[in-house]
């Protein structure tokens, strides 16, 4: 009697799947620290830009030479040694001293995760059965985007919780920006508002110095050393005062989404909300409390890494013929049993077909062109929800999620598609016009935030805006993931016996167009962004997708670099 196939695959299917889950939440999870990064360095929108794109950089120029060593020398060997890198340069952001300490260790985590998805492609291609692996490739490309979403909701949640873990939430010394704007948030501005009620509950001492404060005409003199303005305002009781309103009564002037959150509200910790209120009606006075946490966030992230490094290590090996929990059943159905595994190429890289091919360049241009419009959601995007629709920390974790979840939609319909186009109207038209379809409706997703800041759903403060800005930041992250399929499935039609070569060429220059648009984004917000700044950059990014449209438009899949010497299937 035969024996069953044992069931090894799957677990070096998840194993792979959790080390691409980690890759996307150490790649996203700066971008939601970056504000609180800025404001600890004073760094200017010129090194955040660098900050920003220095991983895509970095991750685009190696992507092939690693995945070279990666085929060289192994996967074991090779991904446990990058994901600990990555690791290693994720957790030594939270001991950096300085902008540019961070920037390099940006460039290192960059330079590591570059050969994370080609050796994972091998893994796939070494441990699955023919008919199974593109099941297993979109298993793996969706565990990444699982860590896009959880990447924003997770940081959140970890930086608020180290920032309340020890001491109090009262304002430290080290946390004032601009004490006089934070004296001035008190000073009373009608004889009814919230500022008037806790000003008469106040000693005239008080009022006295958080008046003199108010009236400095140099803000700098009143930072670094403001305990006599700090001690006031750490004693407040701002839920008592808060109390004797209603959330719908304008007397207390409050912004609308202020209002909704602590009006009316009940406390259990007058501290806690003490402190979350100030940081949302001083929010440049102040740094803001989750700032505090952003640290020991990314060290955590980087002993996450080890132990992800240690399971990558224990249950992988080359081949399911030299794995001790891989029997003989199992190795016959993957058919691979060769105990050194498959051999590479010998066959030269055809670069002469590459830089003449109009139909890879077109791919290239797509690939750049898309990147390009796509990277705000995974740099700027927490900064817009906090800046324009002035969203809390926790709620605008799960904005910044929603779009990259919405992903997952475009992922998983993508490949369908396109291996319905090919069938019905040829490779050509099958794998180009997804493409070019999928960009244009990313651009239009834009145009969601566009509609939110003319007011269409309503004034900026309240959640309908929110809602339609979100949404329509959803359709970019479809759009784009829509096309992920045939932008690949383009690669292997034409690369043959070089995809893995094709397919890398196109996604550093699709890298190199995450590398270069915060350099762009920032030039359009600068220091202060106003919301016709906001809109000229997603102008930007509508435009960007509108040429990788074009770009993919001369993708031709049916005609190969080098005809193949022999049938695909054998």
């Amino acid at each position: 009697m035969t024996d069953r196939p044992s069931h090894v695959r799957w677990l070096i299917l998840g194993v792979t799947t959790l080390c691409s889950l980690l890759l996307y939440l150490d790649r996203i999870c700066v971008s939601f620290a970056a504000e609180s990064i800025r404001v600890e360095f004073g760094a200017t929108p010129q090194q955040m830009g660098w900050f920003l794109s220095a991983f895509f950089w970095s991750y685009a120029l190696a992507q092939v030479p690693s995945g070279w060593l990666s085929d060289r020398l192994g996967i074991r060997r090779t991904l446990t040694a990058y994901i600990l890198l990555w690791s290693l340069f994720t957790g030594l952001m939270g001991v950096a001293t300085g902008i540019v300490a961070i920037i390099g260790f940006r460039l290192g985590c960059g330079l590591a995760q570059a050969g994370a998805y080609p050796s994972a492609a091998r893994a796939v291609r070494d441990w699955m059965p023919i008919t199974q692996r593109g099941t297993a490739s979109s298993v793996v490309a969706l565990g990444g985007r699982i860590g896009g979403v959880l990447a924003p909701i997770l940081t959140g949640v970890v930086m608020l919780m180290f920032a309340t873990a020890d001491g109090s939430p009262n304002i430290q010394p080290d946390e004032l920006r601009d004490g006089a704007l934070l004296a001035k948030a008190f000073v009373p501005t009608t004889e009814t508002s919230w500022q008037a009620v806790s000003w008469a509950t106040m000693p005239e001492a008080d009022q006295a110095t958080l008046r003199a404060a108010a009236n400095v005409e140099d803000s700098a003199a009143l930072t670094g050393s403001p305990s006599s303005v700090l001690d006031v305002v750490n004693r407040l009781n701002i839920v008592e005062t808060l109390s004797r309103f209603s959330r719908d009564d304008p007397a207390h002037g409050l912004a609308p989404e202020i209002a909704r959150r602590f009006v009316g509200q009940a406390s259990p910790n007058p501290e806690l909300t003490r402190r979350r209120f100030l940081d949302a009606v001083a929010p440049t006075a102040i740094r803001k409390l989750e700032a505090r946490g952003w640290r020991r966030t990314m060290i955590v992230y980087g002993v996450a890494g080890i132990l992800v490094a240690a399971a990558f290590w224990w249950l992988f090996r080359e081949t399911p013929a030299v794995h001790p929990w891989c029997n003989r059943a199992e190795q016959e159905l993957i058919g691979n049993t060769a105990v050194g595994g498959p051999k590479p190429a010998l066959e030269p890289l055809p670069l002469t077909a590459m830089v003449r091919s109009v139909s890879l360049w077109g791919n290239c241009v797509s690939q750049f062109a898309t990147n390009v419009g796509w990277v705000f959601l995974v740099t700027w995007l927490p900064r817009y929800l906090e800046d324009v629709h002035r969203v809390p920390v926790l709620q605008r974790g799960v904005l910044s999620s929603i779009p990259i979840a919405a992903g997952m939609i475009g992922m998983l319909l993508g490949g369908p598609w396109t291996d319905v186009m090919s069938r019905r109207f040829g490779l050509k038209s099958g794998r180009r016009w997804p493409v070019v379809i999928s960009r244009l409706l990313a651009g239009f997703g834009y145009g969601g935030c566009a509609l939110s800041a003319a007011g269409v759903a309503g004034p900026l403060g309240t959640w309908p805006p929110v809602i339609l800005a979100v949404a329509g930041l959803g359709f970019v992250a479809i759009g784009t993931d829509l096309g992920v399929a045939a932008t690949w499935a383009f690669a292997q039609d034409v690369g043959g016996q070089h995809t893995a070569s094709v397919l890398g060429w196109g996604n550093m220059w699709g890298n190199l167009g995450a590398a270069i648009a915060p350099f762009a984004m920032a030039s359009f917000l600068g220091e202060s962004p106003t919301l016709g700044d906001w809109n000229l950059l997603f102008a930007f990014c509508a435009g960007a997708f509108v040429v990788a449209a074009c770009g993919a438009s001369l993708m031709d899949a049916s005609r190969p670099l080098v005809p193949p010497l022999v049938p695909d299937d054998l």
